[in-house]
Parts: structure tokens; sequence; C-alpha cells
């Protein structure tokens, strides 16, 4: 488990982030919500020791994350920028097997592993095209089957996927293809999600628990049930919303309007 105490994060005198106090569980899948520049990246960032911790700890059991080689932290957690940039001239299929660098495996393993999330995330298409030359979301679909490779071939028995608006720059029927396999994962592999969601109807549908940050803070935490009210997303968002049944779909959907 990640427990994160205390922790506080500050840019020329400016608070970022303000007493965050939170846990990620295993086989949980939990997202981060607020409003833009709430501190929803800073906060995926510190865990993910791309940020320095200014102040409070961060441990993944029972253990600071500073203690961690780079490593070790691979083999137990992967992480899914909001950004990335790779100068080189590589294929695609090249840049999914980097999230396989920290495993001794074999070419038939490396292989079936590669397929296997290549045909998952209907890649076949892109895997042998020049990554620079791919559009912004075909990058994304590339660096998400990265990160996925990574978690899939570890045999670590507590594993953490933590995503940054995974969602960036897909088409809607991508949106959900990558968010149902996250979910798939999260149930067949037991791993722990953090993801930071712009749509709150998707956090809605597809997370156990919810966050709501809003000024650096989390004001709302918890299951998603109790925490995604019409109360709570007016005093995050400022906008109206409404649960709506549909006999199509069978479930509830999120409607939000200003």
């Amino acid at each position: 488990m990640y427990k994160i105490k205390n922790l506080n994060f500050s840019i020329q005198k400016r608070d970022i982030l303000n007493d965050i106090n939170l846990e990620i569980k295993t086989d949980t899948f939990l997202s981060i919500v607020g409003p833009n520049g709430c501190g929803k990246s800073t906060l995926i960032k510190s865990i993910n020791r791309n940020l320095d911790i200014q102040s409070g700890t961060i441990t993944l059991n029972d253990k600071n994350i500073e203690d961690f080689s780079d490593k070790e932290l691979a083999l137990k957690r992967s992480v899914l920028n909001q950004a990335f940039f790779f100068p080189y001239n590589f294929k695609a299929i090249e840049i999914v097997e980097m999230g396989l660098y920290a495993y001794e495996l074999n070419t038939k393993e490396k292989k079936e592993i590669l397929e296997y999330i290549v045909s998952k995330l209907n890649l076949e298409p892109l895997k042998d095209k020049n990554y620079s030359n791919l559009s912004g979301g075909e990058k994304q679909k590339i660096q998400f089957a990265r990160v996925i490779v990574q978690l899939y071939a570890s045999r670590e028995k507590e594993k953490y996927l933590f995503l940054d608006e995974p969602t960036l720059n897909l088409d809607i029927f991508y949106q959900y293809k990558i968010l149902d396999l996250t979910k798939e994962l999260q149930k067949d592999l037991k791993i722990g999600v953090c993801a930071v969601l712009h749509d709150i109807n998707q956090a809605y549908l597809y997370s156990d628990e919810i966050v709501m940050m809003k000024d650096g803070e989390i004001k709302y935490f918890g299951k998603t049930d109790d925490i995604l009210t019409y109360e709570n997303i007016y005093d995050v968002f400022k906008v109206e919303s409404e649960f709506v049944y549909s006999k199509k779909l069978q479930r509830n959907i999120l409607i939000t309007t200003i």
C-alpha cells in the first residue's frame, strides 16, 4: 500500500499541495478529479519521484520511496505521465518494448508479451511506424502500451499503475478502450490504479474510490458513490449535475451543465 502523509509542495512561495493525506491500495481503481491547476498532476509526480518531496512522507509497504532504486520501483509500479518527448528515430514497437528494460527475459518471452498487448490495444497498424511520425493520439496509445507492458511483465505480488490523464488526445472509442483495459488489469492482476481523469463521468463509471481536489487540497475522498454527489460536484467544479439511468446502457450516467 502507498501511504502519503502530510505532503506539501510549493513553487516560489505558492502552495501547490497542502497537507495531502492519502492511501492507494491494490485491487482498487482510484481516480483523482478536480479543476485545472488544483494540484492533481503535481501529486502524481510527487508520488512517483518526478518531483522532490519538500515536506511530508510517501511510503510503499512502509518503506520510504526515496529508499527504492529506480529498478526496484520499475518492478512495482508503472507511470504514464501527461507529457512525453522522445527525439530519437525508433519504431513504435521499440518504444513499447522499453517497458521491459527492468526484466531479464528471453526473446520468446518478450515477443509473447508484446504480441499480447499489441493485440489487446489494436496497435497492429502502428507498431512498425516511426514513432516521431505518429499523431499525438497515436503516441499516447504507444506510451500507454509501454506502461502496460512494464506492469504486465512484473511478477511482484503488489503492483500499481499511475495514469496522468491517460485519455488525453484520444478519440472517444479509444478513451473507453484504454479505461476498459485498465479496469480489466485491475481486476485480473489485482493491481492498484491511480488515475488523474478529466472527465468526471468516466471517473464515476470506472472508479472504486474518488479523490476530489480543490486549491491544492483533498476536499473529499472515499468510495465513489459516497463522494461523487451533486453537492460535492458543485462545491468543487461549480457545475450542476444529475445521475440519470440509461435503459439502453443499463446503468447510471453522470450529466453536468452550467
